[in-house]
């Protein structure tokens, strides 16, 4: 359990931390996130380029 509530305070402190930034900061934050994302999506599970055919449909 000390480590579940070790866990909810580190998140609490993060979640604070980001509350105090800029906009601006908050905006550049999402931006690297977003295309984060969209370059491990287009890698395969083993680090390979996905090609289309492997993708699952929408």
């Amino acid at each position: 359990m000390d480590d579940v509530k070790k866990l909810l305070e580190r998140q609490a402190a993060w979640q604070k931390s980001r509350k105090l930034l800029s906009w601006p900061e908050k905006i550049r934050i999402a931006e690297t996130l977003r295309e984060s994302v969209v370059q491990l999506r287009r890698t395969g599970p083993e680090g390979k380029l996905a090609s289309a055919a492997s993708k699952p449909p929408r």
